[in-house]
């Protein structure tokens, strides 16, 4: 492939030589001749097609000489109306020969500019690659190839603007790419090699030899100082041992190279080193599984590393061999801190020679690693062979009862009343480093098991008691998982299993979400929980500093983590709320706990709610938010429920009725899960069936104005459908016609559970006519809606609902304010 690079670079030099040798008929006949005719020859010596759009001739441009100027250049292989992928695409080239070896008949690029382009070099899992484009197209092509070839000694400055080179190899995986913001190559010549100083800023993309493994330099902003030669004999391309790379951090890259072209496929061993650069910084520059396996390390520190990389271009991984020595530094455990670390040690892919290199042939030796445990010096030796089964194990047992467990936490938060615990621990992977927060993994295999056996626990600050603890809790390096855990909350027991994720890395400071994922179970619910997470919680003053941070920890998990949770109840109980067959899905985050599809069965019917209640615990009050549906409910069941909503007028005493209602609702709550009135929001959809009313007061006092004789007392309904607006303390009623077995009527106002109540209600004179017990109910008829009326209004007067007589419909307009005084006089005087 890399001959046919150059062979591609010698044909470019050949055309550049056609050109040149036009350039004496270029004086007597026109520059676009020759350019067409330039360009056709060197379409006849490609496999594709070259097509340039402008030429021009700048003699002056580079100093007095032969200079060109080629726009929007496009150069592309005999396939590639099936990959529509250009070789080549540069918006301009700008080529300058030495003027004095052009006239000693000698052609040198002096001088070659490609800016604003890009070059893509493929090879397709077929093994076709759009290099082919160089290939023989005839017989006499191979003839000039030898020739071709000798041109590219004449190579001088090459600049690269802004242009991109690509190169992926389907075959293999392996693929390149980098963009040469503005860098300068010169390049020199001797008998059988020739060497290139490449300099400035080069922005990789990446250089991957196994995708599955990730790439080296990955999305880096780099500025080069590289020293290049090629062996023409030999077929070697060195990176010189000069070579430098300064990274985005500012970091120094020494580089050297192999690349042993004249074996197939080729060989390569590149090395790489830096002195004093952060761990944080060299992380960035390796592959992920590569920067994974070498963060064993697992700190934050300057370190010296040298890299050393080796293989073949094909599907076997390279051969990577690391030596590093760290400066000193320090790790923050959740109990404690290591102090004054230092490590000196080697890694390798390759452990054992015998086998391929690979994660599973992964060894770390780290001799004589030193360091305080806050002030308790250790010294160890560390060797992992693998990084799937390390050689480090740590096997342990532990038997914690309440007194034990107390004395390492704040009283003033958490007391552990009774009960005991036991713990068993089996962990391998490394010792100097529990867990990665570069690449946020925990370095080893962790499994562990907790068996608790009457634990009784208090929570403070939500005053939270929980006792009769019981069950089997199993973690390994990330999740919790708990098969069989039950408590009881006081009132309440609670079957549990679940899970929770990313525990063990949360607790080392991973910035993973810490979430539980759990069923639970609970029988016989006395919902006492909107109490506690409404309420208030109680400040707790802080003593020992060691109790301090371990209770810290703990809070920082219970405030932080998210839950989604499974519930349901055979019975649940909330004041006077009563429910069966409860099922549904709550998440707590962010102290908001939102409710997911619940659906009961309750007031006789069915309910499904969704919503959420979220506590700031600041000094803006709880707020919940609740939308749903109840299917065929006993509306007299519905009011008693929710205690009639906070209002006394109509009680569930007075009703009867199926309720259908879809609602949405929100309120603001007192820290004792009360309602505040005045924050209420809300719409319902009302539809009321079979409805009556029974002994409603306002009803009773309107027997006294008119239809004394009538059955006021026990009043059917037909369907009441209507849109009901919650603002406050007041429902905004739509002007609405309910039909009874006493009267028909027109309704519209404000319902208030306050003092604010006014509504106009008006009464056909068809309503005279007498309705005994044969009468049929019928809603919406025209004739109701024709006619006389009487009109009368409902208002609250010092607490209490007065219906008294109007002469008109109430008027709305505030501007008619001074009218509506005038009648409520006149009413004042026939009411008295």
């Amino acid at each position: 492939m890399f001959q046919k690079i150059l062979k591609g670079i010698a044909i470019f030099a050949l055309f550049i030589g056609l050109l040149i040798g036009g350039l004496e008929l270029w004086f007597y006949k026109n520059q676009e001749e020759i350019f067409v005719k330039v360009k056709a020859a060197v379409n006849e010596e490609i496999n594709g097609s070259l097509e340039i759009e402008d030429f021009r001739f700048r003699p002056f441009q580079d100093g007095f000489g032969f200079n060109f100027t080629l726009y929007n250049v496009v150069l592309r292989d005999s396939l590639y109306n099936q990959h529509k992928t250009d070789l080549l695409n540069a918006k301009l080239i700008h080529v300058a020969l030495d003027f004095a070896s052009f006239y000693k008949g000698v052609i040198r690029l002096q001088n070659l500019v490609i800016q604003d382009g890009d070059a893509t070099l493929f090879v397709r899992k077929d093994g076709y690659t759009n290099l082919s484009l160089f290939g023989a197209k005839k017989t006499k092509s191979k003839k000039k190839g030898g020739k071709g070839e000798q041109l590219i000694n004449k190579l001088g400055r090459i600049h690269l603007y802004n242009f991109g080179f690509h190169f992926a190899d389907s075959t293999t995986g392996k693929k390149f790419g980098a963009v040469f913001r503005d860098v300068t190559n010169r390049v020199s010549h001797s008998d059988s090699s020739w060497n290139a100083n490449i300099n400035g800023p080069i922005f990789f993309e990446g250089l991957t030899f196994k995708p599955e493994k990730g790439g080296f330099l990955i999305k880096q902003e780099t500025f080069a100082n590289l020293s290049l030669s090629y062996n023409q004999r030999e077929k070697h391309l060195f990176i010189r041992p000069s070579s430098q790379l300064r990274v985005a951090s500012q970091d120094l890259i020494d580089i050297k190279g192999l690349f042993d072209l004249s074996e197939k496929p080729a060989h390569f061993n590149l090395g790489f080193g830096a002195r004093e650069i952060e761990v944080s910084n060299a992380l960035k520059l390796l592959p992920k599984k590569i920067a994974g396996t070498l963060d064993s390390v697992g700190v934050k520190t300057k370190v010296d590393a040298r890299v050393n990389v080796e293989g073949i271009f094909s599907h076997e991984p390279p051969a990577v061999h690391v030596t590093f020595e760290t400066d000193t530094f320090q790790y923050q455990l959740p109990i404690g801190m290591l102090r004054n670390m230092k490590a000196k040690g080697v890694y390798t892919n390759q452990g054992d020679k015998t086998k391929p290199p690979g994660l599973l042939n992964t060894q770390v030796n780290v001799p004589g690693v030193k360091g305080l445990f806050e002030t308790l010096p250790f010294n160890f030796d560390l060797k992992i062979d693998n990084i799937t089964d390390p050689i480090a194990v740590i096997r342990g047992k532990v038997k914690a009862d309440s007194a034990t467990v107390s004395g390492l936490l704040d009283p003033k938060r958490y007391v552990v009343r009774s009960g005991e615990a036991y713990i068993q621990i089996h962990y391998d992977g490394s010792l100097r480093n529990f867990y990665n927060p570069k690449t946020d993994q925990f370095n080893g295999k962790l499994v562990g098991r907790v068996l608790i056996d009457g634990l009784a626990v208090d929570y403070v600050p939500r005053a939270v008691h929980i006792s009769k603890i019981n069950g089997d809790v199993f973690f390994d390096e990330k999740d919790f998982l708990m098969p069989r855990l039950n408590m009881n909350d006081g009132h309440n027991a609670m079957y549990i299993n679940g899970g929770i994720t990313n525990l063990i890395p949360y607790l080392f400071g991973s910035p993973r979400i810490l979430k539980a994922s759990v069923d639970m179970n609970i029988p016989d619910w006395k919902m006492n929980w909107m109490e506690v997470f409404v309420g208030k919680r109680t400040p707790s003053q802080k003593k020992s500093k060691k109790k301090v941070k371990l209770s810290d920890l703990l809070d920082n998990v219970i405030d932080q983590m998210e839950i989604d949770a499974r519930l349901q109840s055979k019975h649940m109980v909330y004041h006077n709320f009563s429910a069966d067959n409860m099922k549904g899905s709550l998440s707590v985050k962010n102290n908001i706990v939102a409710l997911n599809n619940f659906s009961m069965n309750a007031f006789g019917g069915g309910v499904k709610i969704s919503g959420s209640i979220h506590n700031p615990y600041s000094a803006e009050p709880p707020r919940v938010q609740i939308k749903g549906n109840i299917s065929n409910a006993d509306v007299h069941s519905v009011f008693y429920s929710f205690n009639n909503f906070g209002q006394k007028a109509v009680t569930h005493l007075n009703l009867k009725g199926k309720l259908n209602t879809e609602f949405n609702f929100s309120t603001n709550l007192k820290n004792d899960a009360t309602i505040i009135p005045k924050s209420m929001k809300g719409e319902v959809k009302l539809d009321l069936e079979r409805a009556q009313v029974n002994n409603f007061e306002p009803f009773l006092k309107m027997k006294k104005l008119i239809f004394k004789n009538r059955n006021l007392e026990n009043v059917r309904f037909a369907p009441i459908r209507n849109d009901l607006i919650l603002n406050g303390e007041e429902i905004i009623i739509k002007p609405m016609e309910i039909e009874s077995n006493v009267m028909t009527l027109f309704l519209d106002g404000v319902y208030s559970f306050g003092n604010k109540t006014d509504m106009s209600i008006e009464i056909p004179f068809r309503n005279l006519s007498r309705r005994d017990s044969t009468y049929q109910l019928n809603p919406n008829d025209p004739k109701n809606k024709k006619g006389s009326r009487i009109y009368l209004r409902a208002v609250d007067e010092k607490g209490q609902v007065n219906i008294k007589l109007a002469f008109r419909k109430k008027k709305q307009d505030s501007g008619e304010e001074k009218d509506e005084n005038e009648e409520d006089k006149k009413e004042e005087k026939i009411k008295n």
